[in-house]
């Protein structure tokens, strides 16, 4: 069923009315969502739903900084993302896992060579966006954006049926790559488009008015040299709906893997994972 669904389709036309600036169908959407989802509004940095232009500056509100304190420890990785961990795991074989059943290759995920296989395994964090969560995309820890790619054909669901129903659905569906490093950690922040997610914005691109391709074209671009150090909890982009974040770490050995709890739910700038004490 999954390959029966006409997902860019769909997902275009859903674009056209969430970008709508007609009234009734602003009004529509929004009532709509938070009578499903009801969504925490005192958190947002715009509370009146009067005061957003379309229902998708809505669903990509910002929130308030005191809504989601940043954690400040040198040894803490934040979430980057308000979600769930749905998978997390060692890089063996330049393998990771998806809906503990399917192996895909981090190659493909991260659509450039690997290395290969250190004596240190890399090590993985898989997050979910429903619906209800916030959806803009921070930097779990500082360092220099060394390279972003956007790669991917395909814009499957990535709900947990589809998870477990659709083997390489990470490496299938769209996606925004951003490679971070310092003197400490390397990091691959990797953005996985799905059906009904219009685009993927980096934050560098600012215009009011864009299409899928600028997008696309940005990602492959990548900022501009001055805009290349991020620090922990800075924006780095946003989904137009809702999808997943993969972290991809280079060296395990650097973290404290005790640290991580298993299918919890997370909240961007709260500790995702610690370093090891050196």
């Amino acid at each position: 069923m999954h390959y029966l669904i006409p997902h860019f389709i769909l997902t275009r036309l859903m674009g056209i009315l969430a970008d709508s600036k007609n009234q009734y169908i602003k009004k529509f959407l929004i009532n709509s969502f938070i009578k499903i989802y009801r969504p925490k509004l005192e958190e947002s940095l715009i509370a009146d739903i009067n005061d957003y232009a379309t229902y998708n500056s809505f669903f990509t509100r910002k929130l308030c900084k005191e809504a989601r304190p940043i954690e400040s420890s040198y040894l803490s990785v934040v979430s980057p993302v308000d979600g769930t961990i749905v998978d997390h795991g060692l890089i063996e074989r330049n393998m990771l896992i998806q809906a503990k059943k399917h192996n895909y290759s981090l190659h493909e995920l991260l659509g450039e060579k690997v290395n290969k296989e250190r004596n240190t395994p890399g090590y993985f964090i898989t997050i979910y966006l429903a619906p209800t969560d916030y959806h803009r995309i921070h930097c779990p820890y500082e360092g220099y954006i060394s390279s972003t790619s956007h790669i991917g054909e395909s814009l499957f669901s990535v709900n947990e049926k589809a998870q477990v129903n659709i083997s390489d659905l990470y490496i299938k569906n769209e996606r925004a790559v951003m490679n971070i490093k310092n003197s400490v950690l390397s990091y691959s922040l990797v953005s996985v488009g799905a059906s009904i997610v219009g685009s993927i914005v980096p934050f560098w691109f600012d215009k009011d008015t864009a299409v899928r391709n600028d997008f696309v074209r940005e990602w492959r671009k990548g900022p501009e040299e001055g805009e290349r150090q991020v620090l922990k909890g800075q924006e780095l982009a946003y989904f137009k709906m809702g999808s997943t974040v993969i972290i991809v770490f280079e060296d395990s050995d650097k973290l404290d893997l005790h640290s991580l709890t298993t299918n919890k739910s997370v909240k961007f700038g709260s500790q995702l994972i610690n370093l090891k004490k050196v």
